[in-house]
């Protein structure tokens, strides 16, 4: 009998082992693999588009927070994603943040398996499109320069930076219309946390980086980075809000102190006509102040924290390339599944 039981505890305890390696190797993050190096960011620099006509369609989706692109959540967000994109006329496509969770520690989190799913869908429709890192996506299980790097080997993908600043992604992407310089977009990565893992802020070399860019241009410069600054609490405070757009100041929009910076250097600057972030999963906001349009872009998963109460969804940006105007430049719509 005393055998018995001690075959039995040896058994148990093999079991047991055996349980915490199996945990082990399937906690083990997934890693990126890429015929691409990070690194040819710095050669690509900014990007030239020939629109096809006056109106400029820019589709904007953030705060996906997919964990590995095939758990129920994460198909249910992108058949959405996918019946939007399918029903929807656009020229361009900007990935503004958190399009992958950062600190979910389940054993399905397989972030190179969810980069994969997005590329193949959003390169599928032909068009160019970019992505502005969110506090997010660098997180765990692979960087932002992993994520840029793999998405490279998408032929309509659209990345650059300047070697030496801050970030992972910064770059001017220029339309032209009828052989002129019409508008100008401005990708920029707002960083994610500091070592005192609270949030990060846009740094100065990235601010002088795009205001030098902005000052090479004289077009209206729209600028997508994912967290917000003070001055959007401002904006729907004391600006003008922008027709039916829906509001919701759930969540607070001026808790990154740190991007006052970007505030403070960039307020007089008089050909920025937007400036359009994400990360405030509650509703959207559009809000004419301070000569420039504040535009913030709801969640747009149901991995993302708040969506039991805001249902996803995905912001169209149409510009005017004719207008000189930021108050008569922008159309805003909100389209959900």
């Amino acid at each position: 009998m005393k055998k018995l039981v001690k075959y039995i505890s040896i058994l148990l305890l093999a079991a047991l082992l055996a349980a915490c390696l199996f945990a082990l190797v399937a906690c083990k993050d997934k890693e990126f693999t890429s015929e691409h190096s990070y690194s040819e960011v710095y050669a690509r620099g900014d990007v030239t588009l020939e629109a096809g006509s006056a109106a400029f369609r820019i589709l904007k989706i953030n705060d996906t927070h997919l964990i590995s692109g095939s758990t129920r959540k994460d198909k249910k967000t992108l058949a959405e994603l996918k019946t939007v994109l399918d029903g929807t006329q656009f020229d361009m496509i900007i990935l503004d943040g958190d399009i992958f969770e950062g600190y979910n520690a389940k054993l399905s989190f397989d972030k190179p398996a969810a980069a994969k799913i997005v590329g193949d869908l959003i390169d599928g429709y032909g068009k160019p499109w970019t992505f502005a890192p969110g506090n997010n996506d660098g997180q765990r299980g692979g960087s932002n320069e992993d994520i840029i790097a793999f998405w490279l080997g998408y032929g309509h993908f659209l990345a650059g930076n300047t070697e030496g600043i801050n970030g992972a992604m910064q770059f001017f992407i220029d339309i032209n219309y009828e052989g002129r310089p019409a508008h100008s977009i401005a990708i920029m990565d707002s960083l994610s946390l500091d070592a005192d893992d609270k949030y990060d802020y846009i740094k100065r070399d990235q601010i002088e980086a795009l205001i030098a860019g902005i000052r090479e241009r004289s077009t209206l410069v729209s600028i997508f980075f994912h967290m917000p600054t003070p001055a959007f609490k401002k904006a729907y405070t004391e600006g003008e809000p922008y027709g039916n757009f829906p509001f919701s100041d759930e969540y607070p929009v001026d808790d990154i102190p740190g991007n006052a910076l970007f505030d403070e250097l960039t307020c007089n600057i008089n050909n920025i006509g937007l400036i359009s972030v994400g990360h405030v999963h509650s509703n959207n906001m559009a809000y004419y102040y301070n000569n420039r349009y504040y535009q913030l872009s709801s969640l747009g998963g149901y991995g993302a924290v708040g969506a039991n109460k805001t249902s996803p969804s995905y912001t169209m940006t149409t510009v005017d390339l004719t207008a000189t105007d930021s108050r008569a430049a922008y159309v805003f719509e909100k389209l959900s599944a």
